[in-house]
């Protein structure tokens, strides 16, 4: 992720940084912009390597609460940064990439001043448009704006749900190949609406039926609804270019410990479930150390007084996950014989069970250590990747599993 520049208060993530005051009250909004500034600058330099342009459509752009008169703590200020960003670290590396993003805004106000923006402050090298209606009513000619070829990303952000994340809704924009997406899925509207008759048209426009959640615990239900979903997002996207695949990250309401919505994430490459879930990881300190900080000013401001340590204090990693569950996986993953674990078995893995990278490789070191699996392909000390997933073309490495 790009450093700070100007007032927008970024630092790379997983260090300790302050919430810029244009965020305040809105600390979700931050964590949220955080991945997508990480995950945006990594995608487009690996897509660069391979696509002479790369389109960007934000779905729902406002905009609406931003707090800096240049836009930069806005969905459409990071993506423009990025873009701006990326053309110059590709053509460093001899590469030649047209940008191109469209913004879509249905309030006439707030498109007026996106328009504006755009218009007197967009980088020259990425060739901005903007279109004012409904996304509902604007989806084929966004289709039509991006073409058949060229490599697109959608940012789906919208301040609700209906008529917005309904799989007949996307569809259209599903079937494109060549595509990713972020989706936010307003999870806690959805979970508090799930049941309720009135909105049973809706629901099952999104999950196919209406989930049966009678009895489920909050932690096994929310699973269980987010499984639907992305099974069906998977269903609808083309194969052509590679096996759909899903991921999501969480954002919490920054004074409760109850999930406010998912931003969901398409792909169709595996690669793209590794840096994704990369950004994640990394979002997860981040997101932490907001609701901390955040929880601590509330304090303060119904006690008018100061704490004496601030939310860094004493930070722990509470909520981590348990090694031995992944120590156990993989023993039932490995056999006598050796397999092949690449790029592709990882984003399996990844997908499957929704942990990092980084928890797959210290359980391996761990069984690598008690002398219960072997990496035949590992050359020298490895501290912290036991396995080179990305090896041999992304085949990998090969892994046994030790005979006791």
């Amino acid at each position: 992720m790009p450093r700070s520049r100007g007032s927008t208060g970024t630092h790379e993530i997983g260090v300790v940084m302050a919430v810029p005051e244009s965020y305040r009250g809105r600390e979700q909004a931050f964590v949220k912009h955080e991945l997508l500034r990480a995950y945006l600058k990594r995608l487009f330099m690996i897509i660069g390597q391979h696509q002479s342009s790369i389109r960007y459509v934000d779905c729902f752009s406002g905009p609406w609460q931003e707090g800096c008169d240049d836009l930069q703590d806005t969905s459409i200020g990071i993506a423009l940064d990025i873009m701006q960003r990326s053309q110059e670290g590709l053509e460093q590396r001899g590469k030649r990439v047209a940008f191109k993003a469209l913004f879509i805004e249905k309030d006439n106000k707030a498109f007026e001043r996106l328009d504006t923006y755009l218009k007197q402050s967009a980088p020259h090298e990425v060739a901005a448009a903007a279109r004012n209606g409904e996304f509902f009513d604007l989806r084929q000619s966004i289709l039509d704006w991006c073409g058949t070829d060229d490599f697109t990303f959608f940012f789906i952000d919208p301040t609700g749900w209906k008529n917005v994340i309904e799989i007949p809704t996307l569809r259209p924009l599903l079937e494109r190949p060549n595509s990713e997406f972020l989706i936010n899925f307003m999870y806690d509207f959805v979970l508090r609406t799930h049941t309720q008759e009135s909105f049973e048209q809706y629901i099952k426009a999104i999950f196919g039926d209406v989930p049966d959640t009678v009895g489920i615990n909050p932690k096994h239900r929310e699973e269980c609804l987010m499984n639907q979903y992305r099974s069906r997002l998977k269903a609808i996207a083309p194969v052509r270019g590679g096996i759909p695949r899903t991921a999501l990250v969480p954002i919490l309401y920054p004074l409760r410990d109850r999930t406010l919505y998912h931003l969901v994430y398409l792909t169709r490459h595996p690669r793209g479930i590794e840096v994704f879930m990369d950004a994640s990881e990394k979002l997860e300190l981040v997101q932490r150390r907001v609701r901390m900080r955040a929880k601590q000013e509330h304090r303060e401001a119904v006690s008018g007084q100061g704490e004496l340590f601030t939310p860094e204090d004493g930070f722990d990693v509470e909520g981590k996950l348990d090694i031995q569950v992944v120590k156990d996986l993989w023993m039932r993953q490995l056999k006598a014989d050796p397999c092949w674990f690449g790029i592709e078995e990882l984003a399996d893995l990844l997908e499957d069970t929704g942990w990092f990278e980084s928890d797959f490789q210290r359980a391996f070191g761990e069984l690598e250590r008690e002398g219960r699996v072997r990496n035949l392909d590992a050359s020298g000390r490895r501290h912290k990747k036991f396995i080179h997933f990305s090896a041999n073309g992304n085949r990998g490495e090969r892994l046994v599993r030790v005979k006791q």
